[in-house]
Formats: structure tokens, C-alpha cells, sequence
């Protein structure tokens, strides 16, 4: 009885902890906070807060200063794709070079490697 207590007693606190996240500003919520008149940079550090990456075209990227969102926030969106796709080839070459070249989760089963390999 005492352990499900602190089960349910942890679980609820881990609950409480995750109602505070923000979740990230849409492209939409973007260009209404823009027509708003809010400041760029706090639309920047809203996104910031919520860790948000935005993968856009560069169509969107020019819909979106044709609809009147700011220079800096317009960089600070396509840096953090780009900035999270630097990550990921990063994060993709660690895992090459520190498993050994058999135990690499990038080569294949030895039951589906053709024959010569």
C-alpha cells in the first residue's frame, strides 16, 4: 500500500510538471502575434521558450513577409531547421564512428547482406 501511494503520489507531481510546457507558436499564431504589432523579438523569445523548429519552403518563408512578419523572425525560423538539421548529421556521423563497424546500427542483418559482402 505504501509503494502505490508513492507510485500515485510521483506520477501526479510528474502530471503538474508537464502542464506548465508552452507549446510552439503555429505559422499562423506567427503572423497574427506579427499583425498584432508585437515586437520581434518577443515573438523570437516565445518560440525560443517553446524549443519550436520550422521547416518551411521558401515560398512560405516569402508569404510570410508578404503578410507583414518581421526580418529577424523570418532568419530565426529557417535558422532553427537549419540548425536542427546540423544536429541531426552531426548527431548521425557520432553514431558511425563510435559503434564498432560490425555492431553499427547503420549496416544491415548479415541474413540480408547479399552474398560478396
Amino acid at each position: 500500500m505504501k509503494h502505490l501511494v508513492t507510485i500515485l503520489l510521483i506520477g501526479m507531481l510528474a502530471g503538474c510538471a508537464s502542464l506548465g510546457e508552452k507549446a510552439p507558436p503555429s505559422v499562423a499564431e506567427v503572423v497574427e502575434m506579427a499583425k498584432d504589432g508585437q515586437k520581434a523579438e518577443a515573438i523570437i523569445q516565445r518560440m525560443q521558450e517553446s524549443g519550436a523548429i520550422y521547416r518551411l519552403s521558401a515560398s512560405q518563408l516569402a508569404d510570410l513577409r508578404a503578410q507583414g512578419v518581421p526580418d529577424k523572425v523570418i532568419d530565426y525560423m529557417q535558422q532553427t531547421y537549419i540548425e536542427a538539421e546540423r544536429y541531426r548529421g552531426w548527431a548521425r556521423a557520432r553514431d558511425v564512428y563510435f559503434y564498432p563497424p560490425f555492431f553499427s546500427p547503420y549496416r544491415r542483418p548479415y541474413w540480408r547482406r547479399p552474398y560478396w559482402w
